[in-house]
């Protein structure tokens, strides 16, 4: 057939050659995405990273062809002409500009998305949508904004010239098609687009992300993904997929007596064992605390191991002094994990002692207003007080909603501070936060308190008030962001000694963790330098062994019934964790986390990583986290993927359970009978 022939449809080979374009484009954003990280891909072979760029052409495919469709059949409308037309012409190219402008906003997103969390842009960034103005003020003051704007602009404008260009040679010259032969083209081109958005022939399934994880370089697999494509798999994600998830937790046989922690022994397959009321694992020691002691929570925002001595610091500068001065006097943890990378993840797992759920966000949903058995009802229980103290408004990602419904009393937030003190988008630093808390804490009457402390100050647009602190030098690379910790770390400090040397303060244990670590040469999309955070705990009174390291490897669901074990008060452990400094525990230790649809556990020297949606599950030796030896340890793969899966299941089923109406009404009840003074 003559490439001049009427019989050729002329939309078809334009809308054919628009799909490629697009495709060439989106090759250029991966390109981009490539230098923006290019210290990740300079570990990664050329031709490893040349695979990265063949691979994400079916992702591109996918996309390109489902964002032509609508295109491709306007343009076959009988009695339409796009080269004579000129008012058609313009509606379709507004159409397609605006196709495109979503198409690269969204890579654009993904640039910093990708950099920050070492994954494509998902799921995860809907998780905001709720608190748009505090997400956009931030990102207004972190990134360039106005040039990562301009890009996007710059590259819809080439792109739709392009296409304006194409015109030319494959519609005007020769004739345009008659109407027989785009009728006798249409279901050739449908079928045809359609298997590009499919991306496989296979009947079952359609290209699933999986189909990128080709190498054992993480960053390249990564790279390979269309982020488009693993944003709208997250975005349409409905109680279809839900039912998927369902039925695949379902499939997840926990054995009847699962030796993991004492909490999941024996429970029913339908987990109402919480419903009922059952206490699975009650404490109840002999005797009672008289004099229990006042508990503090702080949770430091993406204070991270790599960035302290006294744990694994990888930078030049000696981070964290004050941490590590603390952690001479009082007891480390080094193995400790936090459950996700955000947050929300962390302060719902410190309090209710549950791993974080990836297949939706609890504490912010309106699951999050159920009355889970937090660490917060139980010292209630014992008539302590519950303050939260944040630097932020109270409303983002639902705190304020999550905390008052579930044990605590009153929350400061930046609407209790003048206009004068707040300082960025996070409300007030957290020296501030710190001063009114040691304020309001040393006011409350004569029983104990539990307050848990959120910092934000160590977090873009990394900005830090005028104080005197050890800075780093302007000239360092990432000065403002090291600055910032450095400024957090000096904060915390100032705190702890506060109290410790005010009288009124004695009795206070001081429990310092934080929300999620900061990555380091990242080599895994779930990289241990993301998680690795520390647990230090600090004894006004002293009860705890001065400047001991503890190897125990625990997570943020440890924390409340390790608090509970230092009141030496009797508690109902709902928990997924256990008494760290039970040295009698029987209890398996490990740590669990979790981000979306993907699963990490880690157990004695390994480090595991299950993949959603098809991608290869991963096996690391913890001290060697770059080599997968899932292949070659496929036995102890197996037995560390059930585990990891029958955590998430168990928590998954158990936080959709409320708590007996008789023990919320209990725990809820106004606190007023003080515990009797020592």
């Amino acid at each position: 057939m003559s490439w001049h022939s009427r019989a050729i449809s002329r939309p078809a080979l334009y809308t054919l050659a628009l799909g490629a374009l697009m495709i060439l484009f989106f090759q250029s954003w991966r390109l981009f995405a490539l230098i923006r990280q290019w210290d990740l891909g300079q570990t990664v072979p050329a031709a490893t990273l040349l695979e990265s760029f063949l691979v994400g052409a079916r992702f591109d495919i996918s996309i390109a062809a489902g964002a032509i469709i609508p295109l491709y059949l306007l343009s076959i409308i009988p009695g339409l002409d796009l080269v004579r037309q000129r008012w058609f012409r313009w509606v379709y190219f507004t159409l397609l500009t605006l196709i495109a402008s979503a198409l690269f906003l969204l890579h654009v997103f993904d640039i910093e998305f990708f950099a920050f969390f070492h994954s494509r842009l998902n799921g995860m960034a809907l998780s905001w949508k709720q608190s748009q103005d505090i997400l956009l003020s931030m990102i207004w003051q972190t990134y360039p904004v106005i040039r990562y704007l301009l890009l996007a602009a710059v590259m819809t404008a080439a792109f739709v010239f392009a296409a304006r260009r194409l015109m030319t040679p494959l519609l005007l010259r020769p004739l345009p098609s008659p109407v027989w032969a785009n009728l006798i083209w249409l279901p050739l081109v449908l079928v045809l687009l359609i298997v590009g958005v499919r991306g496989r022939l296979a009947v079952k399934t359609p290209i699933r992300t999986g189909v990128a994880y080709f190498s054992a370089y993480q960053f390249a697999n990564q790279l390979a993904l269309n982020p488009v494509f693993t944003f709208l798999r997250d975005a349409v994600y409905d109680a279809r997929e839900r039912n998927e998830i369902n039925a695949i937790l379902d499939a997840i046989e926990v054995p009847d007596k699962y030796p993991l922690v004492a909490n999941l022994l024996n429970l029913p397959k339908n987990y109402r064992a919480l419903a009922g009321g059952k206490f699975i694992r009650p404490v109840s020691p002999d005797t009672v605390n008289p004099a229990p002691p006042n508990i503090i929570v702080v949770v430091m925002e993406s204070f991270g191991a790599t960035r302290i001595g006294s744990l694994d610091n990888r930078w030049p500068y000696d981070m964290a002094p004050c941490f590590d001065s603390l952690a001479d006097e009082g007891l480390l943890f080094t193995r400790f994990y936090s459950s996700g990378m955000h947050t929300y993840a962390g302060l719902f797992s410190v309090l209710t002692g549950c791993p974080h759920q990836c297949t939706e966000l609890v504490m912010k949903g309106v699951a999050g207003q159920a009355h889970f058995w937090t660490l917060a009802h139980m010292l209630r229980l014992h008539h302590y007080r519950t303050l939260f103290f944040l630097t932020h408004d109270p409303h983002f990602d639902n705190m304020h909603g999550f905390a008052a419904a579930n044990g605590f009393e009153r929350t400061v937030s930046s609407l209790d501070y003048t206009e004068e003190q707040l300082f960025s988008t996070w409300g007030v630093p957290d020296h501030v936060m710190f001063d009114r808390a040691v304020e309001e804490l040393r006011t409350l009457p004569p029983q104990p308190f539990f307050a848990l402390m959120l910092t934000t100050s160590n977090h873009g647009p990394w900005l830090v008030p005028d104080v005197p602190f050890a800075r780093i030098p302007d000239t360092a690379d990432r000065a403002d962001e090291l600055n910032a910790f450095r400024y957090s770390d000096w904060a915390l400090g100032r705190f702890v000694r506060a109290v410790q040397n005010d009288p009124l303060l004695q009795n206070t244990i001081i429990v310092v963790t934080a929300d999620n670590g900061v990555p380091f040469r990242v080599c895994q999309d779930m990289d241990l330098t993301q998680y690795h955070v520390p647990c230090l705990i600090v004894d006004t009174d002293r009860r705890v062994p001065e400047g001991k390291r503890i190897d125990r490897l625990g997570g943020h669901y440890d924390i409340p019934a390790t608090v509970m074990g230092l009141t030496g008060l009797p508690y109902d452990n709902f928990t997924f964790g256990h008494d760290l400094l039970d040295t009698a525990s029987t209890c398996r230790d490990y740590a669990h986390f979790s981000e979306w649809f993907n699963v990490g556990y880690l157990e004695g020297d390994y480090f595991f990583i299950y993949r959603h949606d098809g991608a290869p599950r991963s096996l690391l030796r913890i001290d060697d986290p770059c080599r997968d030896i899932a292949d070659s340890l496929p036995q102890t793969a197996d037995r560390y993927q059930r585990q990891a899966l029958a955590l998430f299941k168990t928590s998954y089923y158990n936080q959709r359970l409320p708590l007996p109406e008789e023990l919320v009404r209990q725990v809820m009840a106004p606190v007023s009978r003080p515990v009797a003074a020592p």
